[in-house]
């Protein structure tokens, strides 16, 4: 039983997403399964169409089975983005192998790299260059260019970033799970210009929020729902974050070096979200890892809880074919298995406390859409979707 994995957000699903699933199976993956971002994203946002729709979406489109990326990694750098999938999927103890796209499309190339960001020289050669007042993507790109020229190279683009760090995670928890990747066709990653029957997920959100129907050309076989826009919170946002104090600031995570200072002062001048990344914004600090402290302040996470490791296997989907994976996972797996929320009231006190703050940044995220939901459709919602597909 040949088990491949992969790690998504499908914010959302489109081709190019397709055309990876679609090269597994000609590498021969019997099964695929994809551990998927919940409701929030990498980039500190909501997705653009919640949990299920997407689940719904993946298994039409060939996948077997959907598990759950929790809050406190989904939303979370992109090192601890890949070490929260990949320790999940080790966890079901049944994976052989996990794909990632990239733009090298080089594995010997990627797992270089991956090795000199893992070296015991690496830490030293980076903070010299923070030191300079480098974000830590150039000064950690610097630091590798003294080394080796090419895998700084490699290093400039984000897909290859992310699968570099799937080997790190994989290297770190010593798994047995093989790393692939495919090379990416189509649209760059965040490009917004269109690329024969492509486009970025960048792109396909814009169209969205702007009401341009023509993302639908880039999308296979939508399962279209509610559109979910953080800015229509920005008001509550702006509340939540002007009751926080500089303590408050302080605790969440991804703080250091004074950052949450600051984010204060930012806060109290800045009059919407953008005002505030703007006046937060340095050399140092990027907007991305600020709009992510912005979203963990507004959810309330904080660093007490982006320290906690995996603790069970949410299921969101399956197809038929899914089945059999399940069947094999009952045997296999290292962590509780949840398929619907009988199996929360089993766990234990750390992994109730998890699943209780996925339900809530779930509420938060209810009052995003089109319609206000009430609470608890994390508790309430059939979370196992089954679906045929081809």
């Amino acid at each position: 039983m040949r088990v491949s994995s992969l790690i998504c957000e499908y914010n959302p699903f489109h081709n190019g997403h397709k055309y990876m699933i679609e090269k597994m199976r000609e590498n021969g993956c019997e099964y695929i399964i994809a551990c998927m971002s919940g409701n929030f994203t990498q980039r500190g946002d909501f997705a653009v169409f919640d949990k299920y729709s997407r689940t719904k979406t993946a298994l039409e489109n060939g996948i077997d089975l959907v598990i759950e990326l929790p809050v406190i990694y989904s939303c979370a750098t992109a090192e601890k983005f890949a070490f929260g999938g990949v320790d999940i999927l080790n966890s079901l103890g049944c994976v052989s192998e996990i794909y990632f796209g990239s733009e090298c499309g080089n594995m010997e190339a990627l797992r270089n790299t991956a090795d000199i960001l893992q070296s015991s020289e690496i830490s030293e050669k980076i903070k010299k260059y923070l030191s300079l007042g480098q974000t830590f993507a150039k000064a950690r790109e610097n630091a590798v260019a003294d080394i080796d020229k090419i895998s700084a190279e490699i290093l400039k683009s984000p897909n290859n970033i992310l699968g570099i760090e799937y080997i790190k995670a994989l290297n770190k928890i010593n798994s047995p799970i093989l790393p692939q990747t495919i090379q990416r066709v189509g649209s760059e990653h965040d490009s917004l210009t269109v690329c024969e029957n492509t486009a970025s997920a960048t792109l396909i959100r814009k169209m969205i929020y702007e009401n341009n129907q023509e993302f639908k050309k880039y999308i296979p076989s939508p399962v279209f729902s509610e559109i979910h826009d953080f800015k229509k919170l920005e008001t509550a946002v702006l509340y939540k974050l002007r009751m926080m104090s500089l303590e408050d600031f302080k605790n969440l995570p991804d703080i250091s070096e004074g950052l949450e200072n600051r984010l204060y002062s930012a806060v109290r001048n800045g009059t919407s979200i953008e005002q505030i990344l703007s006046l937060a914004k340095t050399k140092r600090y990027t907007l991305a890892r600020l709009r992510r402290i912005l979203l963990y302040a507004f959810l309330g996470i904080t660093q007490n809880d982006c320290h906690i490791l995996p603790q069970y296997i949410k299921i969101l989907g399956f197809s038929q074919n899914g089945k059999n994976i399940l069947r094999t996972m009952r045997e296999t797996a290292k962590l509780p298995v949840i398929m619907r929320y009988s199996d929360v009231k089993k766990l234990s006190p750390s992994a109730q406390y998890l699943y209780a703050l996925e339900s809530r940044c779930d509420d938060i995220y209810a009052l995003s859409g089109e319609n206000i939901i009430p609470c608890g459709r994390n508790l309430t919602e059939n979370t196992v979707l089954s679906v045929n597909h081809a």
